[in-house]
């Protein structure tokens, strides 16, 4: 398996496209599958004891994806410089970007456990969590962010592997920190053996646990020798360049990021004329669809490697082969995740909600949802080409105008005309125009490389950093 699935820089810059492609992306979506596997088993435990802490789970998710979108951000900034350099062949570059990206890692987890706590209440009560919620939900997602340290360290970590075309370890961090949250969650839940039963809080306290394990794991790759890029603190010099290099994609896809965040939050907004079935209801379709979209994500990251290695050494001809054979794949996924959703939404809404109402609510959100899945595809695929490139603004004005310019608005003025169902058609039309938006912005971007290779000036090193 490890001769097989890791790739080298030289089969990443001039193997067979779609081999090297399913090589990259397998270990990334096998661990990103175990990994929303278990959040399923999480969100289910949580289910157990009751709609309104199943319905928290999901409100506390809100501020928690702003943790995730800081880490995933910084991740794809650092992971997209170090393809690039690794591609131009500036290995000593590479090691020297991955030490500051180690040290933005530092200063964010400083940021969030001391601001984080003081936000928690007042952002939640904006949000319209109920008297019987928030309790619930800031007792979780303290807990998660006292840990970010920890989650912050293992997503930037894992994206500097990945920058160097390794994703089996990845694979390997994540699938291990993911069975020691899935083996303490119902112990720490429910209270078996010596442990008192905790509910949502012991869910969070076995989320950090598995952080934790992934933190040591990453660490141990990450300064060890075997690999092509080497970090080495004692040598440690600042240069100001490799943190504009890293956020130069980073900051966009943070943006990016925080702007779901934000459009998360203001879908609850929307829902609480609904009250709290609604709320609950969502967190299931949004469960399921986190489920369909996480081998994507796997996807999107062999392209961001790919892309940007062959972005840095300068092999335009090669890059809309990529970004083509990586959309066509993914569409097929997203399209079979569909058809699965559409044909059991009954069934799949009984797995967490148990009344009536709230399956009925369930089950046509499963059903409108699934049907904009190939052009959600062909969205992550173009954003992450588009980093891997080191345009992380493009990706920024996609994005953007999925939320901002659709989704909110769409979501919106459906509600006023078809109530749930809009909101849910709503997002489903803003996926599908930003879909078509991104695929002609990627084509004309395509084009222009092509143009300037023929014209012979290549991509240029000066878009290796910054």
């Amino acid at each position: 398996m490890k001769k097989s699935l890791k790739r080298t820089p030289k089969q990443i810059l001039e193997g067979p496209v779609l081999k090297t492609l399913l090589a990259l992306a397998l270990p990334s979506m096998l661990a990103f599958l175990f990994h929303t596997a278990f959040n399923f088993i999480d969100r289910f435990f949580v289910s157990r004891l009751g709609q309104v802490e199943f319905g928290a789970l999901g409100m506390a998710f809100t501020l928690q994806s702003i943790l995730i979108a800081i880490g995933v951000g910084t991740g794809i900034g650092a992971s997209s410089l170090i393809a690039r350099l690794v591609g131009s062949g500036k290995i000593k570059e590479a090691g020297n970007a991955a030490e500051h990206a180690l040290l933005v890692v530092l200063a964010l987890s400083i940021i969030t456990t001391t601001i984080g706590p003081l936000l928690s209440r007042p952002f939640f009560i904006l949000l319209g969590a109920s008297p019987e919620m928030l309790p619930l939900i800031l007792s979780y997602i303290n807990i998660i962010l006292f840990g970010s340290f920890f989650q912050f360290f293992a997503m930037v970590g894992n994206g500097i592997l990945r920058g160097e075309g390794n994703t089996l370890t990845p694979m390997r961090v994540m699938m291990a920190g993911t069975l020691v949250n899935i083996i303490l969650d119902p112990i720490l839940i429910f209270g078996l053996g010596p442990f008192p039963a905790m509910g949502v809080k012991g869910a969070a306290i076995a989320t950090v646990a598995g952080r934790v394990v992934s933190s040591l794991l990453v660490a141990g790759a990450l300064f060890s020798s075997k690999n092509v890029v080497n970090p080495n603190l004692k040598s440690f010099f600042f240069q100001s360049r490799f943190i504009k290099g890293i956020f130069a994609v980073g900051a966009p896809s943070i943006i990016t990021q925080l702007t779901h965040s934000l459009g998360l939050s203001l879908l609850f907004i929307l829902l609480r004329p609904y009250g709290d079935a609604a709320k609950a209801a969502f967190t299931m379709g949004f469960t399921y669809q986190q489920v369909a979209i996480m081998p994507i994500f796997g996807i999107a990251q062999a392209t961001l490697t790919m892309a940007g290695q062959n972005y840095g050494a300068r092999n335009s001809h090669r890059l809309k082969t990529i970004n083509h054979r990586s959309l066509r794949f993914s569409i097929i996924v997203l399209t079979f995740f569909a058809l699965i959703f559409i044909t059991a939404r009954q069934p799949l809404s009984q797995v967490f909600l148990k009344n009536s109402d709230m399956v009925s609510i369930g089950k046509n959100m499963l059903l409108i949802i699934s049907l904009g899945f190939p052009f959600l595809a062909l969205r992550i695929i173009i954003s992450s080409f588009f980093q891997g490139l080191g345009m992380g603004v493009k990706s920024l004005i996609l994005n953007l105008a999925q939320m901002v310019l659709f989704s909110i608005p769409l979501a919106l003025l459906f509600s006023l005309f078809f109530g749930l169902n809009g909101i849910w058609s709503g997002m489903v039309l803003a996926n599908i125009l930003t879909a078509l938006l991104g695929y002609a912005w990627s084509a004309r971007t395509l084009k222009q490389l092509e143009g300037d290779r023929s014209g012979g000036s290549g991509t240029g090193q000066a878009g290796v950093i910054g």
